[in-house]
């Protein structure tokens, strides 16, 4: 009778333990899923920008297909880009504007579908002046593409260093 208990007792214990060690592997193939997924999506930031400063006006298209989703929104201070076409259009601007530029990107923290990024844009005006403006990024991807893109950058020193000045507005009487 003893041996019946002790082996009832084994079973049921094995069995508790198949199940808790069934949700363990679970559980760690869920994270190191989700470690892959956001390894991926910190290299398409680091790729995105390393190959972007390479890329010609003409190319623009090409290289923005291999990264954002059609239905890609910019966030911008005052202004929201939509589409493909916008994004391209935007960054055809900047390229006539500073057509030599770099954008090292100093920290990328990626959590789930969601990256977070700092980095600085550094262009060389045809006259010689070097511009540097420091910037951060927020992308959310789906799919491994691009769908929306929050972006903040130091627009005051940009200008400052274009030479622009601020002036407070005169007060009209």
């Amino acid at each position: 009778m003893k041996n019946l208990f002790w082996t009832l007792f084994a079973l049921i214990l094995m069995a508790g333990t198949s199940c808790q060690d069934r949700q363990t592997t679970t559980e760690l193939n869920e994270l190191k899923s989700m470690e892959k997924l956001e390894e991926n999506n910190k290299e398409l930031v680091s790729n995105y920008f390393n190959e972007l400063c390479k890329t010609k006006p003409d190319d623009l298209a090409v290289f923005l297909e291999k990264f954002i989703s059609l239905d890609y929104i910019l966030h911008l201070p005052g202004e929201e880009i939509r589409g493909m076409e916008g994004l391209v259009d935007h960054y055809a601007s900047s390229m006539k504007t500073f057509p030599n530029f770099e954008q090292p990107i100093y920290d990328i923290i990626a959590d789930g579908n969601k990256v977070a990024f700092r980095g600085e844009y550094i262009a060389t005006q045809s006259n010689g002046n070097v511009i540097k403006t420091t910037f951060t990024g927020f992308w959310k991807i789906q799919n491994g593409k691009v769908v929306e893109w929050w972006s903040e950058y130091d627009a005051l020193g940009m200008m400052q260093q274009l030479g622009m000045e601020l002036k407070p507005v005169e007060n009209k009487k």
